[in-house]
């Protein structure tokens, strides 16, 4: 199973999982907790995923 990837925006430490979705749970839980000011909107988080996202072979 492959995984998918995306750096944090703001700090670039790269989130993992293995589908978009757990993906954009693992992004709202790292801003939530690495940086309280961030817009942490799910349609944004969403949106940033599925375009910045990769799978982890691709790195």
């Amino acid at each position: 199973m492959s995984k998918r990837v995306v750096e944090c925006n703001i700090c670039g430490e790269p989130l993992a999982a293995a589908t978009d979705e757990e993906l954009s749970r693992r992004v709202h839980g790292h801003l939530e907790t690495e940086h309280e000011e961030a817009d942490r909107d799910e349609e944004h988080i969403r949106k940033m995923v599925a375009t910045e996202a990769y799978d982890a072979g691709d790195a």
